[in-house]
């Protein structure tokens, strides 16, 4: 067995009410799909149907040649009911609803084959592209069809995680069932075949004993393959921890892995890719974790992108309980606040906590075992077993900063959150905080989540980044002098804006 890498700071999450069960189940076809055209990394794509026009499940109806991208699918058979723009994630996205027929087939990839070792890197390239498995993750999957900011030559290292370093985090059991630990390695292989210059790390929780041996036994004859232990801390997942951690680089803040050559992506993007290569199966589906104590029963479900998250959720949530649905991670998601949105690529967990806005009278004095607490002070540290709850109570009030370094102890980049916080509020918003490296921030929320006086640590120093942005001081000031060859900036700046 590897040995365990882990970084300084951070934070273990345990034993968390509403974990899912490793219980995958298959939701019906949707009557009705909202796809937005721009999902994943990268632009916005063109529509290329019109309402009225039939598509099949499988076929483009999005793309754009023009800009780093990856196409879009319909992802159920039926009628095109309405091409328009919705506020999708604060962002004005064009949308297209598609009326479906029933029916559960789908349109292959044109090109894929199980004898995909025969095919040219560039026919792979055009596979995935097509499959519009290039869009996963924060930075896209490298291929001559620009989707990503980077080409496949320039990538020299692929990270391949599945940490699990949330408090609530979608079950290896499921991903990795069956035949799937050897399509782990096949969808591995198919991207180092494109991307021959990269060395490859994949990196499992080390509470994953069993999964990691048999993983090590199936790599061991890949010379470019390593396989990596990593301890299950908070936010070892993020590329920001992950660079640093099996690299052993710096990591640009503000900018994206890729920038420093680097392609990161998730076990499940990879077993897609081995699904679009092989079988020829498109983007059309997500296996997301439902998670949280407010659904009857947290488990593993496949759905069509496009699908509301009503038809998902809301027969699912415990009697009389009013929820509130987070996207992917609890301390940064975003609220999901309308439920006649849709799913999209980007959709791993939907998480349901209970809403409780009661005032708590000395609740600092209120730790027991079923609270989380940093500081393990009362009950807490006599019951590590029992299960914790979660819910948006802050359970206190925002009091002053006692001074306990708590934030400063889990920050994972070496910040000082608390005296960043302090400069922002007296409005001290200079030189002095760049110093401080408040740009260095990758807005993980662990000193918020920490602060015994409940201060909101993290927000303070995303409101002191953003004014001195509008003073004209912005990270790049802060960040690219430590970085002379950093790859595809341009294009990266382009992507984010789009």
């Amino acid at each position: 067995m590897p040995s365990v890498r882990t970084f300084k700071g951070g934070y273990r999450f345990v034993n968390f009410e509403g974990q899912p069960k490793d219980v995958l189940e298959e939701a019906l076809i949707p009557q009705r799909v909202t796809i937005p055209l721009r999902q994943g990394f990268g632009g916005e794509g063109n529509c290329v149907v019109s309402p009225g026009e039939k598509v099949c499940a499988g076929q483009i109806i999005g793309s754009n040649d023009h800009g780093v991208s990856s196409p879009v699918h319909a992802t159920i058979n039926g009628v095109v009911e309405e091409v328009r723009r919705i506020n999708y994630f604060k962002r004005d996205c064009l949308m297209v609803s598609i009326k479906g027929d029933g029916t559960s087939d789908y349109q292959k990839v044109q090109g894929a084959t199980p004898h995909w070792e025969h095919l040219e890197p560039i026919e792979l390239e055009r596979i995935l592209y097509l499959s519009g498995v290039t869009a996963l993750d924060r930075e896209g999957i490298p291929t001559q069809m620009r989707s990503s900011v980077i080409l496949p030559e320039d990538a020299c290292a692929i990270i391949v995680h599945g940490v699990g370093s949330e408090p609530y985090n979608i079950s290896q059991n499921i991903l990795l069932q069956g035949k799937n630990t050897l399509r782990l390695i096949e969808g591995i292989r198919i991207l180092h075949k494109i991307m021959p210059n990269a060395k490859v790390y994949l990196a499992l929780n080390s509470q994953r004993k069993k999964t990691l041996e048999e993983l090590l036994k199936l790599s061991a004859q890949y010379d470019w393959l390593e396989a990596y232990a990593l301890e299950p801390k908070y936010p070892q997942g993020y590329d920001e921890m992950l660079v640093p951690t099996l690299l052993k680089q710096k990591f640009p803040y503000g900018y994206s892995a890729a920038n420093i050559g680097a392609v990161i992506v998730n076990l499940q993007a990879v077993l897609q890719a081995y699904e679009a290569v092989v079988e020829g199966k498109p983007l059309i589906e997500r296996t997301i974790a439902l998670c949280g104590p407010a659904f009857k029963e947290p488990v593993h479900i496949k759905a069509r992108i496009g699908t509301a998250l009503k038809d998902l959720v809301s027969l699912r949530i415990k009697e009389g309980m009013i929820p509130r649905f987070v996207l992917n991670g609890i301390l940064t998601g975003p609220e999901l606040k309308d439920l006649t949105l849709p799913i999209d690529k980007a959709y791993s967990q939907i998480i349901a906590i209970p809403e409780n806005h009661r005032r708590e009278f000395l609740s600092f004095l209120q730790f027991g075992p079923q609270s989380d607490s940093y500081s393990h002070t009362f009950l807490a540290k006599f019951y590590p077993t029992t299960k914790k709850t979660c819910e948006t109570n802050k359970h206190g009030e925002e009091r002053a900063c006692i001074s306990c370094n708590y934030c400063e102890e889990v920050c994972p980049v070496a910040i000082i959150p608390h005296l960043l916080s302090k400069y922002v509020q007296r409005n001290i918003i200079d030189e002095t905080v760049m110093n401080l490296r408040i740009f260095n921030c990758i807005e993980c929320g662990l000193c918020s989540y920490v602060c015994p006086s409940k201060i909101p640590l993290a927000k303070h120093i995303k409101d002191g980044q953003e004014r001195l942005t509008i003073q004209g001081c912005d990270r790049n000031q802060c960040i690219l002098p430590y970085f002379s060859n950093l790859k595809g900036i341009e294009e990266y700046r382009g992507a984010k804006k789009l």
